[in-house]
């Protein structure tokens, strides 16, 4: 983001759910942004500046002492700043304009931040916005709930923009805890929320979940090993790993929220399925499995039930108990084609295989 229009778009789509690219060069008949409100809130952003620093390869960027402003290339008239649909604001050459337009953005008749923030939460939480695409907040594309938006968006402000306060409201609300499974009235439902929309977890949380299941330690370049994938700083470790790859990291391109995919795919089954770096992760010495293997047998129900509580958040069923409790009892033929025990540390790695594997492990539901 290196030029006024890039900075401008980015943070309208981001902080306020709005894309204004279009209004560039043109006045949409049927949008609300012309090109006077466009190169308004340019002109935040026309003092960034950009110079090479003391390291190699360091940028600096800072805000140059001038009086912000920019030019409407529709009439060639210098514009002040201003926010969307806001009043121009006089600020003098030592006035930073950026920490005005912030100051702007959190004002509580904002009509956009808190409503943006509020969807975007909730897309998280129910994996669809109350607007659709959660970053296209217009008149055209209205949320399901408008209701629902402006309270939500209404108590958030209220609260100080307290994020806790906005997941607390949310999680404990009857729709949070619909259940996944659709019955004959809600089954068509795709936007209403009559019942909750099973999601993959995104691609750093599964990938941190798998770790934690398989009792491994992840490593990636240059990081402290044991650095989990949420805490990674930026998108250039998804070219070290396949998984995040694989699983939808997006590589922030863009600011649109459609680079994350959250699609199913047969590399993914085959990843979870058959990868090396799968295999090694259970059958690690210092793995769970082998962990596992190494109490009596007596413990086996134990651990079973560890492994649910620790995957699922809750008990085995008697079925499933029961079903684990055979695998692990079980014999196999030898080399010798008599019957032996089957190796525990085995016996466990698959047991931690199907778990991870499950529908139940890698969908939010």
């Amino acid at each position: 983001m290196k030029t006024s229009p890039a900075q401008l778009e980015v943070t309208a789509q981001r902080f306020l759910g709005t894309r204004v690219q279009c209004a560039q060069c043109h006045h949409h008949p049927y949008e609300r942004w012309s090109q006077r409100d466009y190169y308004s809130f340019a002109a935040f952003f026309s003092t960034v500046s950009r110079k090479p620093g003391s390291a190699p390869g360091e940028e600096i960027v800072f805000a140059r002492r001038a009086v912000p402003s920019a030019v409407n290339k529709q009439d060639g008239k210098t514009v002040r700043p201003a926010g969307l649909g806001a009043k121009p604001l006089d600020l003098s050459p030592d006035q930073d304009p950026r920490q005005a337009l912030v100051d702007w953005m959190v004002a509580p008749d904002n009509a956009f931040f808190a409503p943006a923030l509020v969807n975007r939460y909730w897309k998280h939480f129910f994996n669809r916005g109350l607007v659709d695409p959660d970053d296209d907040m217009r008149q055209t594309n209205p949320a399901t709930n408008p209701e629902l938006l402006d309270e939500l968006s209404r108590e958030f402000v209220a609260s100080g923009f307290n994020l806790k306060q906005l997941i607390r409201t949310i999680c404990r609300s009857s729709t949070y805890q619909l259940s996944a499974i659709p019955n004959r009235y809600n089954a068509s439902d795709k936007q209403h929320y009559a019942r909750y929309y099973p999601k993959r977890l995104p691609a750093e949380v599964l990938y941190d979940a798998v770790e934690r299941m398989a009792n491994a330690t992840s490593a990636f370049a240059d990081l402290p090993a044991g650095t989990r994938a949420v805490q990674l700083p930026d998108d250039s470790f998804n070219t070290d790993s396949y998984f995040l790859t694989v699983f939808g990291r997006p590589e922030s391109s863009s600011a649109c929220e459609c680079e994350r995919s959250s699609d199913a795919s047969l590399a993914q089954s085959l990843h979870l399925f058959n990868s090396r770096e799968i295999q090694d992760a259970l059958s690690a010495a210092s793995g769970r499995a082998a962990s596992l293997a190494g109490r009596a047998s007596t413990a086996d129900e134990q651990n079973i039930r560890e492994l649910y509580t620790l995957a699922y958040a809750r008990q085995p069923e008697a079925s499933e108990l029961s079903l684990a409790l055979k695998y692990l009892s079980r014999s196999v033929k030898g080399k010798d084609g008599k019957l032996q025990p089957a190796d525990r540390r085995q016996s466990y790695e698959d047991l931690i295989w199907a778990i991870l594997n499950s529908k139940e492990f890698l969908f939010n539901h």
